[in-house]
């Protein structure tokens, strides 16, 4: 349960910062979002690339596979949807990717390597993962770097 304080204090978060549905059309929810696949590295290991997934109405097969590329990633993190305090999905959209404009979690890290980057929040399944990077790439098919 949510204390009162806790509640205003989101609340306020959220009247600070703006969000925007971005790929709604390549990366929806039906009230729970994409069934994440893979989760993509690069640099051996280190760089978080992007991720492979099945949209909710899609066959799980390879013709329906789709991925989302990362470009540009400084800063992430990842939560189970039980835990995330702050979720921007299922806000009037069926968009499960949103820019976090405004954020404060991006203003919190020096600005001078971030000056291209957005903050997004990307919704899968069970994962939300927010990501500081310069954008994000739809595409079909397995993720090809």
């Amino acid at each position: 349960m949510e204390t009162l304080a806790a509640t205003d204090r989101r609340r306020y978060a959220q009247k600070m910062m703006k969000i925007k549905p971005i790929l709604e059309d390549k990366f929806y929810h039906d009230g729970r979002g994409p069934e994440l696949q893979k989760v993509i590295w690069k640099s051996k290991g280190i760089i978080l690339g992007g991720f492979e997934y099945y949209n909710p109405v899609d066959a799980y097969d390879q013709k329906s596979l789709k991925h989302l590329k990362l470009i540009g990633v400084q800063v992430y993190s990842m939560a189970s949807e039980e835990v995330h305090g702050n979720i921007q999905a299922l806000k009037n959209s069926n968009a499960a990717i949103w820019e976090i404009i405004g954020s404060k979690w991006l203003n919190s890290y020096q600005p001078r390597l971030l000056s291209e980057c957005k903050h997004f929040q990307i919704m899968f399944y069970d994962e939300i993962y927010d990501i500081i990077c310069k954008d994000i790439i739809a595409g079909k098919g397995k993720f090809r770097t």
